[in-house]
């Protein structure tokens, strides 16, 4: 299976629009421009997963939406990609499903770098607002997954023109 892990795009900060609360913070109109962008990248780089989970927060499930609109597909939030999700939690979601050749998961710093980073077996990953990796998974746990690329947003939006 390849596993696709996408953090959110670029999101209002907590303000008085969202009550000073985290969970509503939507993309702004600049973040939701770049994704679109973005996702004609992964189109470009021939990405089409078959199943694709998200964070239920607002700019996760906003980024999986126009990612879904150009790649196919809808969205499916999970509880436990959370902001904190772990490898664990990732294994459980992903765990779930049966026989797909790629999957998706949206989600949020610092969980993405340090999940991606476990399932390599270490180093440094470093996930900007939009950034993807693209893993050959074999198994969802320390060491489990082979990196195939790193993209950052400027690269997948340049390969969408």
């Amino acid at each position: 299976m390849e596993l696709l892990l996408l953090r959110h795009g670029t999101a209002e900060e907590a303000g008085p629009n969202t009550g000073f609360r985290d969970e509503p913070r939507e993309l702004t109109d600049d973040g939701r421009r770049r994704m679109r962008e973005a996702a004609a990248g992964m189109s470009a780089l021939g990405l089409a997963p078959e199943v694709v989970l998200t964070s239920p927060l607002a700019r996760c499930l906003q980024t999986a939406e126009i990612v879904c609109d150009a790649l196919g597909g809808d969205p499916t939030p999970d509880e436990r990609l959370r902001p904190g999700m772990s490898l664990d939690d990732l294994s459980e979601a992903v765990g779930e499903i049966e026989q797909a050749a790629q999957v998706m998961v949206c989600g949020h710093e610092p969980s993405m770098s340090l999940v991606t980073a476990d399932l390599i077996g270490g180093g440094d990953v470093e996930f900007k607002k939009g950034g993807l990796a693209v893993l050959a998974l074999v198994s969802v746990r320390h060491n489990g997954a082979t990196l195939l690329g790193l993209y950052p947003p400027r690269a997948l939006r340049r390969l969408g023109r």
